[in-house]
C-alpha cells in the first residue's frame, strides 16, 4: 500500500495539467496505472517514479512528505491559475530565472561535461548532464561519477540546478543532491556561434575526496535530445589528461591545468589564522 501522503502529493501536482490524461500522457506511464498511484493502491516501481519526478521537477523524497510542507516547499501557486511550480517571485534570484528563454532552448539535451579533477592531479572529470524545460523553466540534472586511482574508492555525486541565459552567456547553479554538502556553480558559452555542439566556462566548486573550494575551465559537449544513457554512463569518470577517449578538441580548451595562475586554487590550510 503506498503512503496516503505520496497519493495525496501527486494528485495536487496533478492538478496543474490540464487533466490526468495529460499527466499520464507528459509522463509516460498508461492511465490505469497512473490511477492506481493516485488512488493509493499501487506503489510505482522505481523507475516510474523517476518519470514522474523528471516530469515535475522534484526529487522521489519530496512526495513523501506531509501534504502541507510538500505544498509549502513546491511553492505552488493557486491551482485556477493553472500553473505548475517555478521560483517563487519573492526569492532573490527570482528574476534571473530563466532569463531569455527563447535563446536558451536551443541547448536543451544532453552533455558529457569535461572539468579538470580538483582532487587529482593530471585528471579529468567527466560527467553527464541532462538539460530540460518544465513550464518555462529550464533545469539541470548532473550526475558525476569517479574513482579513486590510488585507493580504489568510488565517489557519486548528483546535483540538481537551475540554468538561466543572460548576456549571451549561460549559468547553471546547481546543488549536491546527494550528499547535500554543496553548491557549484558554472558559466559558459558556444566556443564558436556557428554551432552549439562546445561549450566552454568555468566551473567552481568543492572537490571531492578533500572538500576544497577549486576553480577551473569546463567544457560541455552536445550529444542530443535522445541518448544511450547506457552507452553515456560508460564514458563517465576519472580519466587520464592524455587519455584516448577524450576528443581532442575538449583536450585543446581544457589544457593542461585548471588555470595557469594558482592563485584560483584557494587551500583552506595555507590561510589558516591560528598559528
Amino acid at each position: 500500500m503506498i503512503s496516503g501522503e505520496f497519493a495525496r502529493n501527486l494528485k495536487l501536482l496533478c492538478g496543474f495539467e490540464k487533466s490526468v490524461s495529460a499527466a499520464c500522457r507528459a509522463v509516460g506511464i498508461n492511465r490505469q496505472q497512473f490511477s492506481k498511484y493516485l488512488n493509493g493502491t499501487s506503489q510505482p516501481s522505481p523507475y516510474n517514479l523517476q518519470r514522474i519526478c523528471d516530469h515535475f521537477a522534484i526529487q522521489p523524497a519530496d512526495l513523501y512528505l506531509s501534504h502541507d510542507e510538500f505544498a509549502e516547499r513546491m511553492h505552488f501557486r493557486s491551482s485556477r491559475d493553472g500553473k505548475r511550480p517555478g521560483l517563487s517571485p519573492s526569492l532573490p534570484l527570482a528574476k534571473a530565472f530563466p532569463g531569455d528563454i527563447k535563446s536558451l532552448r536551443r541547448y536543451l539535451g544532453y552533455y558529457l561535461a569535461y572539468c579538470h579533477s580538483g582532487t587529482w592531479e593530471n585528471h579529468v572529470l567527466c560527467a553527464v548532464t541532462r538539460i530540460y524545460e518544465v513550464d518555462g523553466m529550464v533545469f539541470s540534472k548532473t550526475i558525476e561519477r569517479s574513482r579513486d586511482p590510488e585507493e580504489g574508492t568510488l565517489y557519486l555525486s548528483k546535483y540538481d540546478g537551475l540554468m538561466s541565459f543572460l548576456g549571451n552567456r549561460l549559468f547553471v547553479v546547481e546543488h549536491q543532491s546527494l550528499a547535500n554538502d554543496a553548491i557549484v556553480e558554472t558559466v559558459l558559452y558556444p566556443v564558436a556561434r556557428s554551432q552549439l555542439v562546445l561549450l566552454q566556462g568555468t566551473i567552481f566548486g568543492m572537490s571531492s575526496k578533500r572538500r576544497e573550494p577549486y576553480v577551473s575551465r569546463c567544457v560541455w559537449k552536445y550529444l542530443g535530445t535522445n541518448v544511450d544513457l547506457r552507452a553515456v554512463m560508460n564514458a563517465v569518470g576519472l580519466l587520464r589528461i592524455h587519455a584516448n577517449n577524450i576528443d581532442p578538441k575538449v583536450l585543446r580548451i581544457l589544457g593542461e591545468r585548471p588555470f595557469p595562475s594558482h592563485l584560483l586554487r584557494y587551500d583552506p590550510e595555507s590561510h589558516s589564522i591560528d598559528h
